[in-house]
């Protein structure tokens, strides 16, 4: 059994989420190679959500695929205070389309703001299934012990995006909030052509010198 999977039990029997759902676990189990080679590095998506108005707005979602998808840009469905982009070379509608055919789990989000307090808003996690059920985890972030800088947090809870899932919080008012989403492995099935497997595994980002326990209680 290799790392990625001795985390991954770890984090199932440790960190289960209040109903067992597997979608959600705090798991640190990014890749430290295998068979394939040494896992590359993880790259983030990059989301910026920006509040036009001095009010807060509430309830501002991103992420679910398959309602923003088809809605207006920017807001994406959103109060029209709401600008939704997207850092790199494609649009935030293109990353949309994306998570339809590519479903990804996240390792780690790292939130920045000029304004300090919008990184420690509370978000909620949406995961639904076609089925209609619904499970929601919300997450508080809190500032990492070993960061000096104010205005950024990092969010440790790991979990699924695909088309069904999405994410709600509160944007201060003129505030933007820039949320990295650092995938610890992505579905590709153009891999499959050249005989590989159709998950594509990263390794850790190197986002703080705070060191997590392993499965053998050693950090690491």
């Amino acid at each position: 059994m290799n790392y990625f999977d001795q985390a991954e039990n770890f984090a199932n029997e440790n960190f289960s989420n209040y109903d067992g759902f597997s979608n959600f676990n705090d798991a640190y189990n990014y890749a430290d190679g295998g068979s394939e080679g040494t896992a590359l590095s993880s790259l983030p998506y990059v989301i910026n959500i920006a509040n036009s108005t001095t009010a807060d707005v509430s309830s501002v979602v991103f992420l679910n695929a398959n309602l923003a998808g088809n809605s207006t840009a920017p807001a994406f469905g959103n109060a029209a205070a709401i600008t939704i982009t997207m850092d790199g070379t494609i649009t935030y509608a293109e990353f949309l389309q994306s998570v339809k055919s590519s479903p990804f789990k996240v390792g780690q989000m790292y939130l920045q703001s000029a304004n300090a307090n919008q990184p420690l808003k509370t978000l909620t996690i949406i995961n639904r299934e076609a089925t209609g059920r619904k499970v929601e985890l919300p997450i508080n972030p809190r500032l990492d012990p070993m960061q000096n800088q104010a205005g950024v947090s990092i969010v440790r809870t790991s979990f699924t995006v695909d088309a069904f899932t999405s994410i709600s919080t509160t944007i201060l008012g003129s505030a933007t909030l820039i949320v990295s989403l650092y995938p610890q492995e992505v579905i590709d099935v153009a891999r499959s052509l050249s005989g590989q497997t159709v998950a594509k595994s990263y390794s850790k980002p190197n986002l703080s010198q705070l060191q997590m326990p392993s499965s053998n209680g050693l950090v690491g």
